[in-house]
């Protein structure tokens, strides 16, 4: 991956972002940075510049929203792959008028997750 292939993983889950951020790295993507709220999201952010963060939705304090929201402001084409079990439709309307946000529900495979990083970031998967 080029410098700017890089990601943030922010997930509220400890021990899923340390699996999480060990199968990206074995998977050749660069993580930068990984925290555990919104609120970190945005820090990693400005400190990092990541080409793509992947982010929960639902967090404690600040949740995956208020991370877009904030990023939003900072880099209005900034990209993202939203992991989340809330399937409400209300969630789905608000994400749907987003623009750069992939959407993967839990639980999901790990391998899919990779690959949607990959896309995002216009990598070739490995044959």
């Amino acid at each position: 991956m080029s410098k700017k292939d890089t990601i943030i993983i922010i997930e509220d889950d400890k021990d899923m972002a340390e699996i999480f951020e060990e199968w990206a790295k074995s998977a050749n993507i660069s993580v930068v940075g990984v925290g555990y709220d919104g609120r970190e999201a945005v820090g990693l952010f400005e400190k990092h510049r990541p080409e793509i963060i992947v982010l929960d939705l639902m967090m404690p304090y600040f949740d995956g929203f208020y991370a877009i929201d904030k990023i939003r402001k900072i880099d209005p084409s900034a990209k993202f792959l939203v992991l989340t079990a809330d399937i409400t439709d209300a969630t789905k309307k608000k994400l749907e008028q987003m623009k750069e946000i992939s959407l993967m529900y839990k639980p999901y495979d790990l391998d899919d997750v990779i690959n949607e990083i990959k896309k995002l970031a216009n990598i070739q998967p490995a044959v």
